[in-house]
């Protein structure tokens, strides 16, 4: 018997030994669930991530040896991206097999953009799923997911918390699940965001900061500007001035018109904060992580007013009504 193959069988002989180690060791690991188990493999995953999420699913006993078994037989542990359908208990080789070919569960993309209402995004879903629009209109305007963000009377419906990104569903998947992959979305967004300390420095509940970023979303030109978008808003509040912000006059319309007339600044709305100080009831929009973090996170400045130059690509700040007036006849407003 040669060197090199007096080599392979002694680390076959160490793997195995430290497989029946581990083996025994996760014996009395996870409890296998109920049925099939769905698992994601994102962009970036490799063999070890995913086998720590079939773990974490109940689909295998132990990431460890899972990783093991794939390496001592050899095998192409090249993962696909994709949502995986695997029966608890299931071997390794058809595991591997599975996640190595691609054998994902059909899928379907659909990608919600940053500062959609919510009526807007069924829209955006019924287009990329199939899902009728009002289906999911009537699934989003329920706010029973069980998400203590939604908890609070302030809230009627999932209006802006229908998080904006690009999201895999499986074919077949019903408006309440999409939905609800919506606002799990939020949370997961939120976690690293000090809402806590913002609801104690600014004196606002989630919701009215969620209502705030919404604002921002609808009012900022470009991302820089953001935080200070956030400071006038609560510059004016402070100052117990309306926010006469058109975003929420369109809003209040239930449809985008180009240019607002003297009219519809006046429509009996709570969302027409020409006519009523402080913070709509809600928000406008689902915001991106971005106005989120600005309204959590505002600009200090004394600005109270703005207005978009004539470019469209930046606003002018002041303080100064006199000069606000004058910026606005200079962007021909």
């Amino acid at each position: 018997m040669g060197p090199a193959v007096l080599g392979v069988l002694l680390l076959a002989g160490v793997l195995g030994a430290v497989y029946l180690i581990y083996a025994s060791a996760f014996a009395g690991g996870p409890a296998e669930p109920d049925g099939p188990v769905k698992v994601e493999v994102a962009k970036g995953d490799t063999l070890s991530t995913v086998a720590t999420k079939l773990e974490k699913a109940g689909v295998i006993g132990s990431a460890f040896v899972f990783k093991v078994e794939a390496r001592v037989d050899g095998r192409d542990t090249t993962v696909k991206t994709g949502r995986y359908t695997f029966q608890p208990g299931a071997d390794t080789d058809d595991i591997l097999a599975k996640l190595t070919a691609g054998e994902a569960v059909p899928t379907i993309a659909v990608t919600v953009p940053e500062g959609l209402t919510l009526s807007e995004t069924a829209r955006t879903v019924a287009d990329g799923t199939g899902i009728p629009a009002a289906n999911f209109e009537s699934a989003a305007r329920s706010s029973d997911y069980g998400y203590a963000f939604l908890q609070s009377d302030q809230v009627e419906t999932t209006e802006g918390y229908l998080f904006p990104r690009r999201y895999d569903f499986e074919k077949g998947v019903t408006a309440p699940q999409v939905v609800d992959r919506l606002l799990e979305q939020y949370l997961l967004e939120t976690e690293g965001l000090d809402i806590k300390g913002a609801k104690e420095r600014l004196g606002l509940t989630e919701h009215e900061l969620v209502t705030v970023a919404s604002l921002i979303e609808k009012e900022s030109a470009n991302a820089e500007e953001r935080p200070v978008i956030a400071s006038v808003i609560y510059n004016r509040i402070r100052e117990d001035m309306p926010l006469q912000i058109d975003a929420t006059i369109q809003y209040a319309l239930k449809r985008p018109k180009e240019n607002l007339s003297y009219a519809d600044l006046e429509i009996q709305s709570p969302y027409n904060t020409y006519e009523n100080k402080g913070l709509p009831p809600g928000p406008i929009c689902s915001p991106s992580l971005q106005s989120l973090q600005a309204a959590i996170d505002p600009a200090q400045t004394n600005h109270l007013y703005y207005v978009l130059d004539a470019g469209g690509e930046k606003h002018f700040f002041t303080n100064d009504y006199d000069e606000f007036l004058q910026a606005k006849e200079e962007a021909g407003l």
